[in-house]
């Protein structure tokens, strides 16, 4: 669908409740009156009536409605097949990555991918949450994968994988000796956080509130925007970390980082796909989409 308007329209039209569809549709509400007001202006027609029972299509709203149904229709069943027939994706795909899906999963990822694409060519820029989401506002990626909401109407997310969060602390460290820690013991062990911002700082702080620990009460003696920076710290024995597991494949399997457990604290985070509101991303950047969620259906 080329004009996402008419998108709103459809969905508003099926509804009968703009609320409804705002919700839908993850905007605003006046978002979803303001495209469908330009619709109205656009063909001098009211689409919508107000009655004694809600809101209700007016004719021409009835009519507007089977065509872009019928078009929708269309523009898929072309899509898909397109995709059908289509031996080779070609374009340039831009990516945005927070530091632990970058650094951590999408090396192997974007190996597959490109051996399977070679004609994508692909650019990968690496921040925390904040600035992926940003480049994605700025029209400087065309994905985002974050490891926190967006918080951001402009933009859409899709869940597309799991990843969680685990204190631990180095092979032979006190606390180790500890079947459970309390909330004490967190407070009262330095740490070493993400720096503020980043998606991995903002879940842990969340969780750390639900298990009645508060985050500003933490012995915080280092923020750091590199996880290795934090590994390589905590394995010295310098105190606790809150770290991803997809991070410490290799320090868990080695013994050189030992997860210990905190009374009331489980913290298990979705990483997410950001996009543009609008239809499905199509060429590499929808192709990537769907090849997300193919290699973690497996995982």
């Amino acid at each position: 669908m080329h004009d996402y308007r008419l998108h709103v329209f459809r969905v508003a039209g099926e509804l009968l409740n703009f609320t409804r569809a705002a919700s839908r549709l993850h905007i605003s509400q006046p978002a979803v009156t303001q495209h469908i007001k330009q619709l109205e202006e656009h063909y001098a027609q009211a689409l919508f009536v107000r009655t004694a029972g809600g809101t209700a299509l007016t004719a021409a709203g009835r009519t507007l409605l089977e065509h872009v149904i019928h078009v929708e229709s269309l523009h898929a069943r072309i899509d898909r097949q397109l995709r059908e027939g289509q031996t080779q994706v070609m374009g340039s795909l831009k990516l945005g990555a927070s530091t632990t899906i970058a650094q951590y999963l999408l090396p192997r990822w974007l190996g597959h991918f490109r051996r399977l694409h070679p004609q994508v060519e692909l650019t990968l820029r690496m921040g925390n949450t904040e600035e992926v989401t940003g480049a994605m506002l700025a029209n400087r990626i065309d994905l985002g994968l974050i490891e926190g909401p967006s918080g951001r109407r402009e933009l859409k997310t899709g869940l597309f994988a799991q990843d969680e969060i685990i204190p631990v602390v180095a092979q032979g460290h006190p606390l180790t000796k500890k079947t459970m820690l309390t909330v004490e013991d967190v407070l009262a062990t330095p740490c070493v956080l993400r720096e503020p911002g980043s998606g991995t700082r903002q879940v842990v702080e969340t969780a750390l509130k639900k298990a009645r620990i508060n985050p500003r009460k933490l012995a915080v003696m280092l923020e750091s925007d590199s996880t290795e920076t934090i590994k390589g710290m905590i394995e010295t024995g310098a105190g606790l970390a809150f770290m991803s597991r997809l991070a410490l494949r290799h320090e868990l399997a080695r013994g050189c980082l030992v997860e210990v457990r905190v009374t009331g604290l489980k913290i298990v985070r979705p990483l997410y796909v950001l996009y543009p509101q609008g239809p499905h991303p199509t060429g590499p950047a929808g192709v990537f989409m769907d090849f997300l969620k193919e290699a973690n259906a497996g995982a």
